[in-house]
């Protein structure tokens, strides 16, 4: 007779240590491409915000020195917000026409150039008098020597008081003083940071000097390879001084100096005071 015995159930299923491993190196490999996809984002997106901080500041600095540029009558160049000490001389202290540089090749367009960290515009209720001043505005960078002017430096904005139009009969409220009178007044020179003034941007640069050729001479000596430009310039068809043309050329930086962590973006511009 043959007896039919009930078979052994086999236990639970489970894993062997090969599979445990495979499994495991499998979701490390996920995890890690992730991550990495993950940290690839932030790092754009970090570099995206960086470069729309940039290009905000650019657009609110071009946009405010355009209107007060076509609203000043004459402007002066200085290489220094230093020489707008208490004895202003606007004679001598402007940087054009002291060591002015010729274009490039000398005689393509026989253009007389000068740059300089600090822009003074002043607008004038009358061309008549130096004394009918309405408002006098200063652009400068804290720069005081080359060595200065090569690295990045804060973009600071000072402005007076406006003492307004006036009218034909009466003043605009202004004081009988020159305008060399009211610069002595803003003594840049003792405090950068004078009480009034505002930081536009705290990294800023110009642009490199080209190796050659250049031709003429910065006020306290020649450009050097690896130089580079103030953020403001002038140009004249003479080595007389001239009220014609201002040009900015700037780069503003935010962000970190870390590698591919940095966003920077540049505009050059050129626009002539009102007459």
């Amino acid at each position: 007779m043959k007896t039919n015995l009930p078979r052994p159930h086999p236990g639970p299923a489970g894993f062997t240590i090969v599979e445990v491993m495979i499994s495991m190196t499998i979701v490390v490999m996920v995890l890690g491409m992730t991550m990495s996809t993950f940290l690839f984002g932030l790092r754009t997106q970090y570099k995206d915000t960086q470069r729309l901080i940039t290009n905000a500041s650019l657009r609110a600095f071009t946009s405010q020195i355009t209107k007060e540029t076509l609203d000043a009558s004459v402007f002066y160049l200085f290489d220094y917000y230093t020489k707008l000490d208490t004895s202003v001389n606007l004679t001598t202290d402007p940087i054009f026409p002291v060591g002015p540089e010729i274009d490039s090749a000398n005689d393509d367009y026989d253009k007389w150039i000068a740059h300089g960290d600090c822009l003074v515009l002043v607008t004038l209720t009358s061309l008549y008098r130096n004394t009918d001043i309405r408002q006098i505005r200063v652009y400068y960078r804290v720069t005081t020597n080359q060595a200065g002017v090569n690295a990045e430096a804060p973009v600071r904005y000072y402005e007076t008081a406006d003492w307004g139009e006036g009218t034909a009969s009466t003043s605009n409220g202004h004081p009988s003083s020159g305008i060399a009178t009211e610069l002595n007044a803003i003594n840049l020179n003792g405090n950068p940071t004078l009480a009034g003034s505002r930081l536009l941007n705290a990294r800023s640069k110009g642009r490199r000097v080209p190796v050659s050729p250049v031709t003429g001479t910065y006020p306290n000596g020649s450009y050097v390879s690896g130089d580079l430009y103030p953020i403001f310039s002038t140009e004249s068809p003479t080595a007389n001084p001239s009220d014609g043309f201002i040009s900015i050329n700037v780069e503003f930086i935010n962000g970190t100096t870390v590698a591919n962590m940095l966003s920077s973006s540049s505009f050059n511009y050129t626009i002539s005071p009102r007459k």
